[in-house]
């Protein structure tokens, strides 16, 4: 099995984009196959290098690897080439309408109650029309001639069988005036060039399919198999980089978990349960492409949110160590099961082991307390020991008692366990901070 994925190079990488690029991922890797990365940068206006960099590097982020990739604009030639003998062949054709006199076409088309289909005027003209065309300084566009008279047909991995008249399609554009080609004609050559088996896309794909089978055909060459993903939703709308959607950079500054996107998206729209992964070899034994829903699926951020806690709950030390500095495994466990982000880490080691601002609101309280703490080095035990004697020399409820000696060793009214807080923080410091005086509720971090 040899898949591959073909983003554009025109922005970041969005949460759909991914979820395609896993799926293709984790569909060859289950089978023992191959990874291909190619990058449609045919648009060469719009294609920057900056983003090339910025789709490997999120891949990457995410956890993922390819076994070869490539650029489009490497193989003009190439392209150049296969559209030659397409039109030797009578597959391809050149046509000179302007984008106005196309416009015009639509419009009557549809005033009139008919599909806005290519009416092929271009395949009447004359040599000499060309000639004169040329003359004027207009340039040619290239399509490919359908078969219109064909029912094109395929098995689909995702939606089964899926039947499309070509009878009400236009004839595509493969080469604009301007010489760049769209993604039809390229998409075609490089899947039949390097072998692809499997194609793995969205939904909105599925006419382009139609028609780069009939491509494939008119290249005498073996269709790989399809499967069509629904398209991802976020807030009603389809999730696109073009219209904002979910970047993978914005995922990333967010300080979500690349297993918790992955475990999310990997089952996303599947009949299997969503669950915390914390590696991906597990999704990818997991992983059957039949599992897939062809209805419509709703992405939620917060449902991600909930995932990157367990995954961090579930992650062993050894897998963290080198994000750390200073923390050791005994922290890392206590503090993992508290915390939602990762930042979260190293913030309550800085409450522990740094200067922070108390909150002090019953000094007559912190005056009891810091006389009667238990001497010695602080254990698990020291706080119930602790919380007996204040108990017997001030007359208070468990929950404020709990509360005031919180907010005055951490500034904060929640947190991890206190008891074993108290043997990170350690003696000195606690005394130290029921010393400070004169702070209010105002300070509450």
């Amino acid at each position: 099995m040899l898949t591959r994925f073909a983003p554009s190079p025109t922005g970041d990488l969005h949460v759909g984009n991914v979820r395609t690029a896993l799926v293709c991922w984790m569909h060859t890797r289950n089978q023992n196959g191959k990874f291909l990365l190619r990058f449609d940068d045919t648009d060469l206006q719009r294609s920057d290098i900056k983003y090339i960099d910025s789709i490997m590097h999120d891949l990457k982020w995410i956890g993922m690897d390819w076994n070869l990739s490539f650029k489009q604009s490497e193989r003009f030639l190439r392209y150049n080439e296969v559209l030659l003998q397409l039109m030797e062949e009578g597959h391809i054709y050149a046509c000179y309408e302007t984008k106005e006199e196309l416009d015009i076409k639509r419009k009557l088309q549809l005033k009139q109650g008919l599909p806005p289909v290519y009416d092929r005027s271009a395949l009447l003209l004359t040599e000499q029309c060309k000639i004169n065309y040329e003359q004027e300084g207009r340039k040619p566009h290239f399509r490919f001639k359908l078969n219109r008279d064909e029912i094109v047909k395929w098995n689909d991995e995702v939606k089964g069988e899926i039947t499309i008249a070509t009878s009400h399609i236009s004839d595509p554009i493969v080469k604009r005036e301007d010489g760049n080609y769209t993604y039809m004609l390229p998409s075609v050559i490089d899947d039949i060039d390097f072998d692809i088996t499997h194609v793995v896309r969205g939904e909105d794909h599925l006419t382009n399919t139609a028609v780069q089978i009939q491509m494939a055909q008119a290249l005498k060459a073996k269709v790989p198999i399809f499967a069509h993903l629904s398209l991802l939703h976020f807030d009603d709308n389809k999730i696109s980089k073009r219209t904002g959607g979910l970047s993978i950079k914005s995922i990333r500054e967010d300080e979500i978990e690349p297993m918790a996107l992955c475990s999310y998206l990997a089952k996303l729209g599947t009949s299997d349960s969503i669950e915390a992964h914390i590696d991906m070899q597990s999704l990818i034994d997991s992983f059957d492409i039949k599992k897939f829903s062809s209805s419509s699926t709703q992405f939620h951020l917060d449902e991600v949110h909930k995932l990157n806690s367990k995954i961090l709950q579930n992650m062993p030390f050894e897998a963290v160590k080198e994000r750390l500095t200073q923390i050791d495994s005994e922290f890392w466990y206590f503090i993992r099961n508290n915390i939602e982000k990762f930042s979260e880490v190293a913030k309550w080691w800085q409450i522990c082991k740094s200067d922070i601002e108390p909150v002090i609101f019953d000094e007559e309280f912190i005056k009891i307390a810091l006389n009667t703490l238990p001497k010695g080095k602080c254990d698990e035990n020291t706080l119930s020991e602790w919380v007996k004697i204040i108990k017997e020399k001030i007359d208070i409820k468990s929950k404020a008692l709990f509360m005031q000696l919180r907010l005055a060793l951490t500034g904060r009214e929640a947190g991890p366990e206190l008891a074993k807080l108290l043997t990170f923080i350690g003696r000195e410091k606690i005394i130290e901070r029921l010393k400070m005086r004169n702070h209010n509720s105002a300070a509450i971090a």
